[in-house]
Formats: C-alpha cells, structure tokens, sequence
C-alpha cells in the first residue's frame, strides 16, 4: 500500500512538472512588437534564475529622419538590449551606441552611416578606422553601410560571422593580418562586382559571399588555403575565378554550390583548381 502511495504521488509529481513546463513555455513565446520615436522593438520573456520575466527590449528598426543618433539604453523602462537593423535610417550619419548594447550587422543595414562612436570605457566592444571590433582589436564585428569602400583595420584577424549582411561595398580592402572571412560575412552585397583576397586571407567560410548577385570577378591571392562550401553560391553573374595558390582546397560537397554554373575558373596546371573544374565541368584556362 505504502508501495502504490509512493507510485502515485510521484506520478502527480511528474505530470506537476510538465504541465508547470508547458505553461513557462508558453510565457516564452510571448511576443509583442511596438513603435516609440521612430523606433520599431520587440519585448520577450525570458527565463532567468527559474523566473520568466519581461526583461529584454531588442530594436528592430529606426524610421526616423535623424542624422545624427544615440540608441536609447531604456524604452518605455525597459532595457535595450540590442539593435536587429537600422534598415529603416535613410538619412543616417552618425551613430552613437552606450555601453551593453550590441549592433553589429545593424551598421551596414545603414545606407548612409559613416560614422560611429562608443564610449571610451566600453569593457567588450571598440571602434577602429570606422569598424566596430572586439575590445582585443582581432574580430571585425560590424561596418558602416554608408562607404563604398571598406578597410579592415590592420589588427584584424578574422572578419565575424554576420558581420557585413546586406552592406552595399563597392571595394574591400584587407587588413594586414586579416586571415579568416566568417560564414554569411558579405551576404547579399549586391554592388561588389570585383573581389580581390589578397594580403595574408587563409580561408573563406561558408555562404561568405552568398547571393553577391552583381559579382563578375573573384581573385584568390597566393595565401587562399581554404574555400568553404556555398561560399559563393547564388552569384549569378560570376565569370571569373582566380585561383593562385596550387594546394587550395576546394569544398565539393554540394556540386554547383561552390561557384556557378558556367564560370571559367583560372589556375595553375596541375592544381587543386584544375582538379576541381574537370569534375565540375567548368572551363579551366592555366595561369603562370
């Protein structure tokens, strides 16, 4: 009897607990989207020490006509947490972020923006040469959309997953010690037309350059070790790839992913590159 008490209270114990789950779980998805000063933000709950909460703001857009901006710490009481887009600031010049805010791709959704500033004590983000970076220099984390051209600072090693979606670059200069382009680093770049990785750039991972539909030409300097599967998938119009290191490795997990279809890929006899056209049937012309 005592046997069958146990069975049972732990039975009620246990479906306690999921029906306890399932409403914590609906208070999760708790959604709602809202518009203060030309900002769009959405609140959510979240799960903090076992309590949900309403705790977080996130800024989805900025649709207003200020030139020069601060991204608000508090709306409506509430902390902001982070900024999604500024896709919506046409007019956009200047952009001041306060501490504990995180933008990054944000900056280059800006078609406008040149300019950004954070405050000199900032414990996790610094701004170098118009990037934002991590606070060690190393990471590109976001870039003003309103350059043509963009230069990585010299102290960068890896450009950050993400970093640069929808920016509208004409030109990318590398950094001196820049040697990683992280995954969906320059999506949707629809004005680059010609992109040279040169410098001491290893590897490009993949979907790097994803949908750049206006690229025509892509030179891989002599240090290019790695090219990552749909690194640059869906570049319609691309004819060209230059590939000069003898030993680069060529993802060929997903056939036609890589590059398009009906590109001529330029290498060295011999090479990985020519390897990889005769199994693409790509056309392959031998450069010195």
């Amino acid at each position: 009897m005592k046997k069958r008490r146990i069975a049972v209270f732990n039975c009620f114990l246990w479906v306690l607990i999921f029906v306890s789950g399932l409403a914590m779980e609906c208070k999760a998805e708790i959604v709602y989207e809202a518009k203060w000063k030309g900002f769009t933000y959405s609140s959510y709950y979240e799960e903090e020490f076992g309590i949900y909460s309403h705790s977080r703001i996130r800024i989805d857009n900025y649709e207003g006509n200020a030139r020069e901006l601060t991204i608000p710490r508090k709306i409506k009481g509430k902390k902001v947490m982070e900024v999604n887009s500024l896709y919506g600031a046409k007019n956009l010049r200047t952009l001041h972020i306060p501490n504990g805010i995180e933008v990054r791709y944000a900056l280059s959704l800006a078609p406008k923006l040149k300019k950004i500033t954070i405050s000199k004590n900032n414990r996790r983000f610094k701004v170098r040469n118009n990037a934002l970076l991590n606070k060690k220099g190393t990471k590109l984390l976001g870039y003003p959309g309103g350059h043509k051209t963009m230069k990585v600072p010299d102290s960068v090693i890896a450009v950050g997953d993400m970093s640069c979606w929808y920016a509208g670059f004409t030109k990318i200069q590398w950094g001196k010690n820049t040697k990683r382009i992280g995954r969906y680093a320059f999506e949707h770049n629809h004005r680059l037309r010609t992109l040279l990785v040169n410098k001491n750039v290893e590897a490009i991972e993949p979907f790097a350059f994803y949908n750049c539909r206006n690229l025509r030409k892509v030179i891989l300097g002599p240090n290019v070790k790695q090219v990552s599967y749909s690194a640059f998938e869906d570049c319609g119009k691309l004819k060209s790839v230059y590939i000069y290191n003898e030993d680069c490795e060529l993802d060929t997990s997903y056939e036609g992913s890589l590059f398009p279809k009906g590109v001529t890929i330029y290498g060295k006899e011999g090479s990985t590159a020519e390897k990889f056209a005769a199994k693409f049937r790509l056309k392959f012309i031998t450069i010195e």
